[in-house]
């Protein structure tokens, strides 16, 4: 098992991982808060069959009382976090912690299961402690680690939210057994985003190897996870409250990528990592468009690679004008000024405000399918 420190003072935690360490999570939760706790998992159906037997199994052994808050299915996971789920749960919250014990909170699931959860522990009695225990390569390696938390609006993803960090993150790899092939395509996203951004080597290691043999390979696998967990880590620690332009590099791709997922309302005809490949390659364009990148080698690289990794180039079935629209109320935009985190060479990337509407337009359209 590796261990990773994220260092942030008083709301310091560490991150977990390895293979088959789920069933520490009762021993894990006693040792860090020895007296009696009430424990509300917050769970999908989906993940539920897989892990729930396990994770009461777990926290029996370690005599913690628990509960399970199961959201309800949906053709999207997305809706996970919608308004009328995150008012069913803060409901059952204030059920559990009736019981004459402190509350605590579990998020056993993927990045949707983990912003519910965060957001509703933030704003509960100005805050009570939770746990990350993703069960997605897009969780494990990003969106459980720094403490963004959030619900969706109409309007756009993450409209609602807060910084709030988790007192662990329990990575066990084992746990992506479960996950269906799109579904590891989708968090291979974010690992290659990781490798533009930050990590040369990491994206010599994707573009040489391809999605099969980092999956099948326990050992490559924990190194990936690992890597792109520090690299979080790291920023996070400079840029905990994403106040100095630090953290917004994280965000390489995701405006154009949230802004497909919007105008595709959340459906499952894009998954997260599915419109941030596209983002990316989108990002390319228009630093290629603006002459910020200094590597013309590199958007045919990157395209090679997320073709490795089963991802789209382009999108279909969304009108520009829609794209446009739902980038209005992307979070990253400032004073109604856009920004994008743009690609110079690979593992450098510059932050570039006010961009053109011509620009983000004819970039839009050159990925059109």
């Amino acid at each position: 098992m590796k261990s990773i420190r994220v260092s942030l003072k008083e709301r310091s935690y560490s991150i977990l991982i390895g293979k088959d360490i789920f069933s520490r999570l009762g021993l894990l939760i006693k040792d860090r808060y020895p007296k009696p706790r009430h424990v509300l998992v917050v769970t999908q159906k989906e993940i539920a069959v897989f892990y729930r037997d396990r994770a009461e199994k777990s926290l029996a052994c370690a005599e913690i009382e628990a509960s399970f808050f199961v959201t309800p299915f949906s053709k999207s996971s997305e809706a996970a976090k919608s308004q009328n789920v995150y008012w069913r749960l803060i409901r059952q919250m204030a059920a559990s912690s009736g019981k004459n014990k402190s509350l605590l909170l579990v998020a056993l699931g993927g990045g949707v299961i983990g912003d519910l959860t965060g957001f509703a522990a933030s704003v509960y009695r100005r805050g009570v402690p939770y746990l990350q225990v993703p069960t997605t390569l897009t969780a494990q390696v990003d969106s459980a680690i720094g403490g963004k938390t959030g619900i969706d609006l109409p309007e756009g993803k993450n409209l609602l939210g807060s910084i709030y960090q988790p007192a662990l993150v329990l990575s066990d790899l084992s746990l992506l057994s479960s996950l269906p092939d799109r579904h590891w395509s989708d968090g291979f996203a974010e690992v290659i985003k990781y490798g533009v951004i930050k990590d040369t080597a990491l994206f010599l290691l994707l573009e040489k190897r391809g999605k099969e043999a980092i999956r099948t390979n326990p050992g490559f696998l924990e190194d990936v996870v690992f890597r792109c967990a520090k690299i979080k880590a790291r920023i996070v620690e400079k840029d905990e409250f994403d106040k100095k332009d630090l953290r917004i590099a994280l965000n390489f791709g995701h405006t154009a990528g949230h802004a497909i997922e919007a105008a595709s309302r959340f459906s499952r005809a894009y998954t997260h990592g599915e419109a941030l490949s596209i983002g990316m390659l989108i990002a390319c364009e228009i630093s290629l468009r603006l002459g910020y990148l200094k590597d013309p080698h590199l958007p045919m690289r990157l395209e090679k690679t997320l073709m490795k990794f089963k991802l789209p180039l382009f999108y279909k079935n969304i009108k520009t004008e829609a794209l446009l629209k739902s980038m209005g109320h992307d979070k990253k935009s400032t004073s109604g000024v856009n920004r994008f985190v743009l690609p110079i060479t690979l593992g450098k990337t510059c932050l570039v405000s006010d961009v053109p509407a011509l620009v983000i337009r004819e970039a839009l359209e050159k990925r059109r399918g």
